[in-house]
């Protein structure tokens, strides 16, 4: 979908998507060297996060057609993978993408 397409507020929800995946990147990086370290599953469930972090980056910038709910699903599972304050800012962007 190119940019001449979406709306004023779908560039909104993309940009803050792409600020939560970067700050979801590197909270969890930061978690996987071990400062912030409050829990703990193992580094598989890091490396998830970081995969879903990249994901949510790449959905900023190539937005698709479900990508609300898209990242409604990757903002619950990066909250449950590791990055909080991430996570909060992707289900933000998702909110702002759903209410237009």
């Amino acid at each position: 979908m190119p940019w001449s397409e979406l709306q004023k507020s779908d560039k909104v929800m993309c940009t803050v998507a792409i600020i939560g995946g970067i700050v979801a990147l590197i909270e969890t990086i930061i978690h996987m060297i071990g400062f912030l370290e409050v829990w703990s599953f193992g580094i598989y469930t890091e490396i998830i996060a970081v995969v879903l972090a990249i994901i949510t980056i790449l959905l900023g910038v190539k937005p698709i057609h479900y990508t609300p709910a898209i990242l409604v699903v990757i903002g619950i599972l990066i909250l449950v993978f590791g990055s909080w304050i991430g996570g909060i800012i992707v289900l933000l962007a998702a909110a702002l993408g759903i209410i237009t």
